[in-house]
């Protein structure tokens, strides 16, 4: 722009130039995202500015498995996964998940680090004081495994996600291991004192701790179990068999441990999971080939077993053929 003095038209200083040719080499730089250029004084102003957008709000909240509200629905947002304001198994492996995209510690708990990285907004407290409250624990003395029965079981059954009958099953069980895997506890499967009071259980603890021991005491009677396992010698093998009319191997030991009372799961993998397992078995136990099982028996003693075999051996008494098997007690 032309400069008039006293009606006279004079050309403008150097300085001014100089400041123009400033100006523009400042423009430039900061379309070339050269915000730290030392291009002058310009460089100093313009650093303020960048560092402000790029600032982060401070999240000091911790929201995990069991929390619900606002912020979970945020969280699910962000980690891709389906938005009901309910932090159950799935919200907690899609945060797993981000947090390794973005290479954090993969707990899946969305604590001060993995918020602040989140960008959450407005709410945290509140959301962090509901999720403490969600997850307090509580002086938990029962023990609720395999076989357990009642409302107990049920708490527990809501509490890992699987159905909820009050019967405490290889599902359940199987449910028992991930939460306790995911809350860094031992996944024994059984629900004793520590894991009862970090899920947080209330009610009737003694009554399904009662429940609980009586079911384990009551033993079958090992030789009766054997006599009937011996009774079946010779029953055809049969794929997917249950009944006298033909055996497979899990069919077989369901059907000899129902004849005394015990209620077994239909797989030989789900029968290896709701059974305690035992290193030195004892006649009457469950034999395990595998992990997961493809095969079991049921052992006689002195490395002996009764089992329905396959189509070329029906059921049998037979050896023990390797070392690499394992031993459950029902």
């Amino acid at each position: 722009m032309s400069m008039f003095y006293a009606g006279r038209h004079r050309a403008p200083s150097q300085s001014s130039q100089v400041g123009k040719r400033a100006s523009a080499t400042v423009v430039a730089a900061a379309a070339l995202g050269l915000g730290t250029a030392t291009i002058g004084a310009q460089s100093a102003t313009a650093a303020p500015s960048t560092s402000s957008t790029e600032s982060t709000a401070t999240f000091s909240g911790l929201v995990k498995q069991g929390a619900r509200g606002d912020l979970v629905k945020q969280i699910q947002r962000k980690v891709g996964v389906s938005v009901d304001g309910v932090f159950g198994p799935a919200t907690r492996a899609g945060v797993v998940r981000w947090q390794r995209s973005h290479g954090l510690s993969a707990d899946g708990i969305v604590g001060p680090r993995t918020g602040t990285k989140m960008r959450l907004r407005s709410g945290s407290a509140t959301a962090a004081r509901s999720s403490r409250t969600s997850t307090r624990t509580t002086n938990f003395t029962g023990l609720v495994r395999v076989g357990s029965r009642g409302d107990v079981v049920k708490q527990v059954q809501r509490k890992v996600g699987v159905s909820v009958d009050g019967v405490f099953g290889s599902g359940t069980r199987a449910g028992v291991v991930r939460w306790q895997r995911s809350h860094g506890l031992t996944a024994d499967g059984v629900v004793g004192p520590r894991t009862g009071s970090a899920m947080g259980l209330t009610g009737s603890t003694r009554t399904t701790t009662t429940a609980s021991r009586t079911s384990t005491r009551t033993s079958v009677s090992s030789s009766s179990l054997l006599s009937t396992a011996a009774s079946l010698v010779g029953t055809p093998y049969v794929m997917g068999g249950t009944t006298t009319s033909g055996f497979d191997c899990s069919g077989f030991t369901r059907y000899v441990f129902a004849r005394h009372g015990k209620s077994l799961p239909r797989t030989a993998e789900q029968q290896r999971q709701a059974t305690t397992p035992v290193s030195s078995p004892r006649p009457g136990d469950l034999v395990f080939f595998g992990a997961p099982a493809w095969h079991m028996g049921i052992y006689a003693g002195n490395g002996m077993m009764y089992d329905a075999g396959n189509p070329r051996v029906d059921t049998t008494k037979r050896k023990i053929w390797t070392s690499n098997v394992t031993y459950g007690r029902v």
